[in-house]
């Protein structure tokens, strides 16, 4: 399996695991182009023969570049508990300049308890506190009217 940064070519297949995932928030085509052209540095894609199997998204935070904040992390049935999910957050760390990096943050639902799992799991690898932060997420009030529960916010960190 190759672990490597996005292209505008693996848009449409990342959209597609997205929609196909049943639990992630499904966005345009647009944005998937978007992030793999711009913000190519901090989100990875894995990929199988061809077809992207597994995808990371991420950001620096605007306000504190030192922290990176995991957008959406989608895998593809074919490799689930696999450890795809895992190899692709650990990579990106690696890859973010971890000398600069002081913090991971991600916004997490409380029904989804793999995504909780697999921060709590990137927390003991890196050997740093998951620390909740419920009130710095997002409330139901601030989605549209039964769009979504609420997203109370994780950091893992500090890291060294």
């Amino acid at each position: 399996m190759e672990i490597r940064s996005p292209e505008t070519n693996d848009a449409a297949q990342i959209c597609q695991l997205v929609r196909d995932s049943g639990v992630l928030d499904a966005n345009s085509a647009y944005l998937y182009l978007l992030l793999c052209r711009d913000f190519s540095d901090t989100c990875l894609v894995a990929c199988r023969a061809g077809d992207v199997v597994g995808f990371v998204s991420g950001y620096r935070m605007p306000r504190d570049p030192t922290v990176l904040f995991i957008w959406q992390v989608g895998i593809s049935p074919e490799v689930k508990r696999q450890g795809v999910a895992s190899r692709l957050l650990r990579e990106l760390v690696m890859r973010c300049d971890e000398k600069s990096l002081l913090a991971i943050e991600a916004t997490v639902s409380p029904s989804n308890i793999a995504s909780r799992r697999l921060f709590e799991s990137l927390a003991r690898t890196l050997d740093v506190p998951l620390i909740d932060l419920p009130h710095d997420g997002f409330s139901t009030a601030d989605f549209p009217p039964g769009d979504h529960e609420v997203e109370p916010r994780i950091r893992i960190g500090p890291l060294n």
